[in-house]
């Protein structure tokens, strides 16, 4: 019996180690779910930041495309009131006499000059005389027989057009060339 007596001190020490032992295990449970919980959040968190870290890219290369698009095209409206003036020169060339020469000589170089630094700002005209109708490039204001070429044929252009880089800027007036029934 005494043995049992002695004993049952340390059977008590083992049941409140047991006991702690219980707690113990409950809180690094409690503690694993926290850091379940935690990486899951991490988780989420960073793939947040690598969404906004591509959405951040896809602004930046929206906002260069638009800002080369502005410095390629922001200049068009001043573009086609300059090309007016280039009108006037075609049209003033157009009714000088021989007798001009030399004020004509002036008026071209000017033009030259004003056509070279259209082109190196990207406005060159379009050529479309000789070639096949396109709607895009140019608008038909005429239409007229020529059996010398084949229907749908620009046959004259009455006010030239221009592109600004690869955009058409102003298309092209013509007169093209259609099949003799089409005449009305």
């Amino acid at each position: 019996m005494e043995e049992k007596e002695n004993q049952e001190p340390l059977i008590n020490e083992i049941e409140e180690v047991k006991e702690g032992l219980k707690e113990e295990e409950k809180k690094i449970k409690e503690l694993e779910e926290k850091i379940s919980k935690l990486e899951q959040i991490a988780k989420v968190a960073n793939q947040r930041y690598v969404e906004l870290q591509r959405e951040l890219e896809l602004f930046k290369e929206r906002y260069r495309r638009d800002m080369e698009e502005q410095r390629k095209y922001g200049y068009e409206k001043f573009a086609l009131e300059i090309l007016e003036v280039v009108d006037n020169f075609e049209r003033a060339f157009d009714s000088f006499s021989e007798s001009h020469t030399p004020i004509l000589q002036g008026f071209q170089l000017i033009y030259r000059e004003l056509k070279r630094i259209l082109e190196k700002y990207g406005i060159r005209e379009i050529q479309v005389e000789g070639k096949e109708f396109d709607p895009y490039l140019a608008e038909a204001v005429e239409k007229e027989y020529n059996p010398d070429v084949p229907p749908n044929t620009v046959i004259k252009v009455i006010r030239k057009g221009y592109m600004l880089h690869e955009r058409v800027l102003r298309p092209a007036k013509v007169v093209v060339s259609v099949q003799e029934e089409e005449i009305t």
